[in-house]
């Protein structure tokens, strides 16, 4: 069992003021625009942990054209995998799951390097999943079913 309390923090209000401590020293002397992209990222960082989304952007934040590509590509794929899944929201679950593993397959099939990008997204699923339980996973260390 991990310690509930690494951090040694005291408290909900102690939590509280560290979290505002890191927000200002995020935004220390920062342009009002990269201020509000910075909360924009907080709000979809503490969004994500609460709902236990998928993990967050990879690319670096001072990027802007590589961050803009990926949000492109997240915003097409949500809507093909939403839309699968709308096809087949009358079908049994290892249906939808076979046909979410065979979307996955070709698409990996069409990447030039896939072996290095499926290494790649297996370490960012290791390392999330160390945070993180997969929303329909039942091992959740919350209670939440």
């Amino acid at each position: 069992m991990t310690d509930q309390n690494k951090w040694r923090i005291s408290g909900w209000g102690a939590a509280q003021g560290q979290i505002e401590e890191a927000v200002h020293f995020l935004c220390k002397g920062r342009e009002r625009g990269d201020r509000e992209e910075i909360a924009g990222e907080i709000v979809a960082l503490v969004r994500a942990i609460a709902r236990g989304e998928e993990p967050g952007m990879q690319s670096a934040p001072d990027d802007r054209e590589e961050r803009a590509r990926e949000s492109w590509a997240r915003m097409v794929a949500r809507h093909v995998v939403d839309g699968a899944l709308a096809a087949t929201e009358r079908s049994d679950r290892p249906d939808q799951v076979s046909l979410l593993r065979e979307i996955a397959k070709r698409a990996l099939w069409q990447m030039p390097n896939s072996v290095a990008e499926v290494g790649a997204l297996a370490k960012v699923w290791d390392i999330k999943n160390l945070k993180q339980p997969h929303p329909s996973s039942r091992d959740d260390p919350c209670g939440r079913v």
